[in-house]
Formats: C-alpha cells, structure tokens, sequence
C-alpha cells in the first residue's frame, strides 16, 4: 500500500518559514526551482506574497504533521484487534 503524499510546511529545511521546501516535497520537485517560482510570482504579480503568507499560516508543520499520522496509524492498529482491550 502507498503511503499517501501530506502537504506541511519544513521548518527544518526551509529559509524562511518552510513553505517551498515541503511544497517541494509534496510535488517531489527542486526546492530551488519552486523558489525561482515564487520569487516570480512575487516580483511580476505580487500575489505570490499573498499566497506564501496565507500558506505558512494555514499549513502545518512538519512534525505537527508526522505526529498526526502515527497517531491516525497507532488508533487503526488499536482498532483492528477486538480482543486488544483484554490482553493488557
């Protein structure tokens, strides 16, 4: 079974607040060529502002993200045996 892709923002390995380094990660792209692109966005629209400011505040970060899923994953494993409540 594939593991399914989850968008979060990497503080870890981003400049700023982590925005392209894990839209990079979700699109599985260059974190350099998503940057050039929101540096464009910027520079000829200015809506790339807008949309970066709004994403970091709306996006999660990473490890909020990670702990979500192995919480989900822990509770599905807890589910699947009717008998577990017993055998502690």
């Amino acid at each position: 079974m594939s593991a399914q892709k989850k968008l979060y923002r990497d503080v870890e390995n981003g400049k700023i607040s982590g925005v392209c380094a894990g839209l990079s990660d979700y699109l599985d792209i260059d974190v350099t060529i998503i940057r050039v692109i929101w540096l464009v966005l910027v520079v000829c629209a200015g809506t790339g502002l807008l949309a970066y400011l709004i994403m970091a505040l709306v996006v999660e970060p990473k490890d909020v993200v990670l702990a979500k899923e192995a919480e989900k994953n822990r509770t599905i494993n807890d589910n699947d045996d009717p008998f577990a409540k017993y055998d502690k």
